[in-house]
């Protein structure tokens, strides 16, 4: 059990984004391999605003620093699920996912898919996520040359990465919209 240097909530180290000094710079640290003095954050925004006012007093920007996480937490999701991909464990495109039935996963939808599109896709017991990412982003990280407008990761493996990954990257993208 580890707790929230913003907060003081008390949770399994996964369910935090972990944060680094390294080289004298505060760093988001999401593959949880940096060397260094390490502080567990929930993935909220005042929880890292309230963080970097207690430990750092000022010397680390919370706006700046939720801004660089958001920014690496996108990418490093990319890149999970362009490893997901290479694995074998997505489904891509509307008809493929319909079809799937007592899979468990994450269902990625493009923010540029029609509304009416993404909410026949949506099941209960998925993660969703919505709005985050473009069509020619989520191709460009499954190395297509098409865009994709819908994918899903099943929660095996891999997917049980992209799940907790994509779940911290939804809770602070969310936290910041209730401020």
């Amino acid at each position: 059990m580890r707790s929230c240097g913003g907060c003081r909530k008390k949770e399994e180290k996964e369910e935090f984004i972990r944060f680094v000094e390294f080289e004298g710079e505060l760093l988001p640290d999401l593959s949880f391999k940096l060397p260094g003095r390490g502080y567990n954050v929930c993935p909220s925004y005042k929880c890292i605003k309230e963080f970097t006012k207690k430990r750092f007093k000022g010397k680390v920007d919370g706006e700046e620093l939720y801004k660089k996480t958001v920014s690496l937490l996108k990418d490093y999701f990319l890149h999970l699920l362009s490893l997901a991909h290479k694995t074998g464990i997505t489904v891509i495109g509307q008809d493929q996912i319909r079809e799937l039935k007592d899979k468990e996963g994450t269902l990625v939808i493009a923010e540029d898919l029609s509304p009416k599109t993404a909410e026949r896709l949506k099941r209960g017991g998925w993660l969703t996520i919505e709005g985050i990412f473009s069509s020619e982003e989520i191709g460009n990280s499954l190395r297509r040359e098409r865009r994709v407008g819908a994918l899903f990761i099943e929660k095996v493996g891999l997917g049980r990465k992209v799940y907790k990954v994509g779940e911290k990257l939804v809770k602070l993208l969310k936290s910041r919209e209730e401020t």
